[in-house]
């Protein structure tokens, strides 16, 4: 157990260096926003890009194991949305960032250092986790869709289809750093293109910052995100929170491994996808809440709880993986 905790461990500690260098003033006030512009804009479509790139179309035709990460995190925000509409009676703002709360990795900030940490200079594991980076995007545009709907931001604007469609491709392709990261390094792959030597070096240079810049700012920003999340939230927020944690930490790793097994996956596939499915509520929900005025506060606290509640069950899931012989 100590072990698994040992390897977990050093993601939070570049957290807590965050927190502690925002406490003594070393860096600007703006550094962690810019750090995570960096990361999302830049390094992290770099590090797709470079993985994809080099990756075996083989790799990228693995069926099983799009349908089980992307399924789990698909039937967990149909439970989170189901949940808040029926249970708590809310309208459709809050339940799709409900969704969001119980299905959303926090695949890049946390899982992928994760993984680097766990199998250290292994290409295959960040390929795979590389791979299940991308996955969040097809809940999170879902929901977002849903969202610029609900705020009248996708309106058909006088019934001009062309219009319509344009708005599209401006917000979700276009404005998606990490989309065409991820369509420019799938095209290299499947056509075994590839990039020039020196060129990949230099992208994947850039690429491999990403984890600890992305893990530092989110320190930088962890005494604003707390102070967000102690603003007053809506009523009932205990008993959801406890579902959400439930459902994100608990129930989507274990229906990612049971759909993994029964599709006969295994080895690194099924472990690095389990893990990305167990780490907490992608932080970008608590900001797509803000933007779009639906519980904000309450998102926030979602994000913060499930990230410290995460250095527990991911060392849980890793000492299983451990005993049973996967790591």
């Amino acid at each position: 157990m100590f072990h698994a905790f040992f390897a977990v461990v050093p993601v939070f500690c570049i957290i807590a260096l965050g927190v502690l260098l925002r406490a003594r003033d070393v860096l600007p006030e703006n550094a962690g926003p810019v750090l995570g512009v960096y990361v999302l804009k830049l390094a992290l479509p770099l590090l797709i890009f470079h993985l994809l790139a080099g990756a075996n179309p083989e790799d990228l035709a693995r069926g099983g194991f799009w349908l089980a990460v992307i399924g789990s995190q698909m039937i967990v925000y149909i439970l989170g949305y189901a949940g808040d509409r029926l249970f708590c009676h809310r309208e459709a703002g809050p339940a799709v960032i409900s969704g969001l709360s119980c299905s959303a990795c926090n695949a890049a900030f946390v899982g992928l250092p994760i993984v680097s940490n766990l199998w250290p200079g292994n290409s295959e594991a960040m390929l795979v986790a590389g791979l299940a980076i991308l996955t969040p995007n097809v809940v999170m545009i879902m929901a977002q869709t849903r969202l610029d709907i609900l705020s009248g931001s996708l309106a058909w604007k006088g019934g001009n289809p062309l219009v319509f469609a344009g708005t599209v491709v401006r917000i979700f392709i276009l404005g998606n750093p990490i989309l065409l990261a991820t369509l420019a390094g799938g095209v290299l792959s499947l056509t075994r293109l590839g990039l020039w030597k020196p060129l990949d070096s230099a992208i994947s240079l850039v690429g491999y910052t990403a984890a600890p810049c992305m893990l530092l700012a989110l320190g930088l920003d962890l005494q604003q995100k707390l102070a967000v999340a102690t603003r007053r939230s809506q009523g009932g927020v205990l008993l959801r929170q406890i579902w959400f944690f439930l459902c994100k930490l608990v129930l989507h790793p274990l229906l990612c491994w049971g759909i993994m097994y029964a599709l006969g996956i295994t080895g690194l596939w099924l472990t690095i996808g389990v893990l990305i499915s167990a780490t907490a509520t992608a932080l970008v929900v608590s900001v797509l809440a803000q933007v779009y005025n639906a519980v904000p506060e309450e998102a926030a606290l979602t994000a913060v709880v499930s990230n410290g509640l995460s250095i527990l069950t991911l060392t849980g899931f890793v000492w299983l993986f451990q005993t049973l012989g996967m790591i």
